[in-house]
């Protein structure tokens, strides 16, 4: 290797290790969590059935998944009592009346068995995989470390499809339930999911309480209780339900919060990952004081905050001039890809009616994008960073305690603009609203409460409902008493710079500024140039007339 060489490739190690030091400071400072790793099989599918009397379209959906007329399925009977009697065809008679490629019942009691070449040889051929219900502790205990188990493994790497009820549910995730009575015992699962745990018969047989304990033993772990006549369909990270019933997701108590448990019904997605980040976040310390003791305020650079729909042309104009004028070099950072493609082409066509010249579109869909060394280059070189997204959650998975993110921080110490629409306007705020990733009532979500902070001490609420608005704010108020909450409406924007907020656009701001006189009566009601004093709680309208709301 020459010597130019091995300099560019210290060079590039160097880079890779501040990146990582970045990183790792800007999470600590931030009071960012550690990363969470909740995940089924990336190829193959799981079918999680909670038990009792299942639908035909349960196991319907293994045949389908596993090839329909063209499916090798192996049926496992060995958690059942019966399943060395001939009573046992009673539970297999489905599969023999079904019309598919082949079947192949498999049980053994024997190790030595599971792990010979002949027991293993329809595994090889299969597409899919069905255990019956029973005793989960007797297919651990005879397959688990057995060649019987790395078939199974295999088929979901070529993408098979393992589906089981009752105790073939409960072996499915790597933490398993091998009993709850007299004593819970919990044990080694064959590990087909990871970073959850798995009860079954759920709500027929109330086994919330049990649940919880066993999260409440192993709180970074995501609980999921299956109902009978229910499955839990998961491909990767997408869980969705199936059936009659309901899975419940539980959370553990921690040292700050209490058990929480939400229900996902039939029809429903949820994303295991980020259910994942939150059960970690929960085992995070609140955050509420560092956020509450923060003064709203861009010293050096400029925010420009949409509400949503169209971007108000004088807010365009702001962004544009903030950036550097004709000169810019702007980066768009888009996370939703093709479902925003043709807002953002449209956007991107008015910054350059406006002039800009040089506009570099970022697609990012994960940290490792947000980290990656060639967009970290062009986001220490631009003057003006646009943030376009429809779901908050995306910009926190993607972006929240990355150098991406720090970098976004350095471009405003710097005097440079930052602008977002939609979720790339809430996110620039501390607080986040409703940023949940799954169906959840809930405003506030661990591990998606947080945003960037590039205007501290906030929460941004868009809406053109403003009765939600106003209930969204009155429990932010209960949560955090002194974050200033911003209701925007759409086609509107706030510019920020300093300690002055001003509005332009079709629609109003409401400003829920609890320090101040006149908010503690209603909000402030904004319209296109007012403007708005973080530092002394003053509303300044546009005719020249002052309401002070400062002690």
């Amino acid at each position: 290797m020459t010597h130019s060489k091995c300099q560019s490739r210290l060079a590039r190690i160097g880079l890779a290790v501040v990146a990582m030091f970045v990183v790792m400071m800007t999470a600590e400072c931030r009071g960012q969590v550690p990363e969470a790793n909740a995940r089924g099989p990336e190829k193959g599918t799981l079918v999680i059935c909670g038990g009792g009397t299942l639908p035909e379209s349960l196991r319907g959906k293994v045949l389908e998944l596993a090839g329909g007329e063209f499916a090798r399925i192996v049926v496992i009977s060995t958690a059942s009592q019966i399943a060395d009697l001939p009573d046992v065809e009673s539970y297999v008679a489905w599969w023999r009346r079904q019309k598919f490629a082949e079947l192949s019942i498999l049980h053994t009691r024997s190790r030595d068995v599971a792990d010979s070449d002949s027991f293993v040889e329809a595994l090889k051929r299969a597409t899919g995989v069905w255990f019956l219900g029973g005793n989960q502790a007797w297919l651990i205990d005879t397959y688990s470390g057995t060649r019987t188990e790395a078939e199974m493994h295999k088929l979901l790497q070529r993408g098979g499809v393992i589906g089981g009820t009752s105790a073939g549910a409960a072996v499915m995730s790597k933490l398993m339930i091998r009993r709850g009575s007299p004593i819970l015992e919990l044990g080694r699962g064959f590990g087909f999911i990871d970073g959850a745990v798995i009860d079954q018969h759920f709500v027929r047989r109330q086994r919330q309480d049990r649940l919880l304990k066993v999260v409440e033993q192993h709180p970074e772990l995501v609980g999921l209780g299956i109902d009978e006549g229910t499955a839990l369909l998961v491909q990767d990270r997408k869980l969705s339900v199936l059936g009659e019933s309901e899975v419940r997701i539980c959370f553990a108590r921690t040292d700050s919060r209490e058990p929480l448990v939400e229900s996902i019904k039939a029809g429903d997605d949820a994303d295991l990952d980020l259910l994942g980040r939150i059960a970690v976040a929960r085992l995070q310390q609140t955050t509420r004081a560092v956020v509450e003791n923060a003064t709203p305020q861009v010293l050096d650079g400029t925010l420009v905050i949409v509400g949503g729909d169209d971007v108000p042309s004088a807010a365009t104009e702001r962004f544009v001039a903030a950036a550097g004028g004709v000169d810019a070099t702007v980066a768009f950072v888009s996370l939703d890809g093709e479902e925003t493609k043709k807002a953002d082409d449209e956007f991107m066509d008015e910054l350059r009616k406006a002039g800009v010249r040089n506009i570099q579109r970022v697609q990012v869909n994960s940290r490792k994008q947000a980290n990656d060394l060639k967009i970290l280059g062009l986001l220490k070189t631009v003057r003006g960073i646009w943030l376009s997204g429809a779901q908050p959650h995306k910009f926190v998975d993607s972006c929240l305690g990355t150098v991406a993110e720090q970098l976004c921080h350095d471009l405003l110490r710097r005097g440079g603009v930052i602008g977002g629409t939609a979720a790339g306007g809430l996110v620039q705020g501390d607080v986040l609203l409703k940023a949940s990733p799954m169906p959840m009532k809930r405003m506030f979500v661990e591990g998606y409460d947080r945003g960037f902070g590039f205007l501290p001490g906030v929460a941004i609420s868009q809406s053109s409902q403003r009765g939600e608005t106003l209930a969204e704010m009155t429990q932010l108020k209960h949560e955090h008493p002194q974050v200033v909450g911003l209701g925007i409406e759409d086609s509107t924007a706030m510019i920020v710079h300093g300690h002055m907020l001003e509005v332009v656009g079709e629609n109003q701001v409401s400003v829920f500024d609890g320090r101040s006189h006149a908010e503690r009566a209603s909000p402030a009601m904004m319209h296109a140039g007012d403007s708005y004093n973080f530092k002394d709680h003053v509303l300044v309208f546009a005719k020249g007339t002052k309401a002070i709301g400062g002690e």
